[in-house]
């Protein structure tokens, strides 16, 4: 039976249809709230989602919210097609692994890049000012970030080891609004971060959706 996914094909709920696009799965629904009429911010949608955010899924009377618990209910449910994503069942060591590096993208990367988007994308589109201080603090921090993540993939090809699993889509969209809002610069000044986007960006699942996750036409 079908699932509904509220959101939108852009920024965190892209981690969702990226993996139901690497799985092959098509039968769900994507519902966009009305933003500029705060529909996230009231009821019903905070019955879902109290934080008022997307995205949030709705499957057959369950309900979740935060993209990445969703990616990751998604990339189990649908374990038996398609790429598996997450590592074997009950190979400890691989699982601590991939925790290691899908913390790493909450801590090291999102941390940093989303106040970036936020004060350089978002705050703008809202009417709010831009902290020029806030944006060199955090972009400052966020290249000597990147400068480990290009020593770290100049050891193995993706995020979380030499095969493409959930720690990568963890990181594309973002990466993904980097380029939308002009700072791809952030990703191609760094030639293994650089080589990992080009890998990603070759795979079908995230062609069906680059022209809105990047702005390219």
């Amino acid at each position: 039976m079908a699932f509904t996914i509220i959101g939108v094909d852009f920024a965190y709920t892209l981690s969702s249809l990226l993996v139901l696009a690497e799985k092959g799965v098509t039968d769900f629904t994507l519902v966009a709230p009305d933003f500029k009429a705060g529909e996230h911010k009231t009821k019903p949608h905070t019955d879902k989602c109290p934080f008022g955010m997307v995205p949030v899924l709705e499957d057959n009377g369950f309900i979740l919210y935060e993209s990445r618990a969703i990616a990751r209910y998604l990339a189990e449910k649908y374990r038996s097609v398609g790429p598996a994503l997450t590592p074997e069942h009950g190979d400890s060591k691989a699982w601590a692994l991939f925790e290691q590096f899908a913390s790493a993208e909450q801590s090291n990367f999102d941390h940093f890049v989303q106040v970036i988007i936020s004060q350089k994308h978002y705050n703008p589109m809202r009417g709010l000012p831009t902290e020029p201080a806030i944006v060199e603090y955090f972009e400052t921090k966020f290249r000597e970030k990147l400068d480990i993540y290009d020593v770290i993939l100049g050891k193995q090809l993706y995020m979380g080891g030499n095969e493409f699993s959930l720690v990568d889509i963890f990181y594309m969209p973002q990466v993904g609004t980097l380029f939308k809002i002009g700072d791809g610069a952030f990703v191609t000044d760094r030639p293994n971060i650089k080589a990992w986007w080009e890998r990603v960006t070759a795979r079908d699942s995230w062609k069906q959706y680059a022209a809105h996750a990047t702005g390219a036409q």
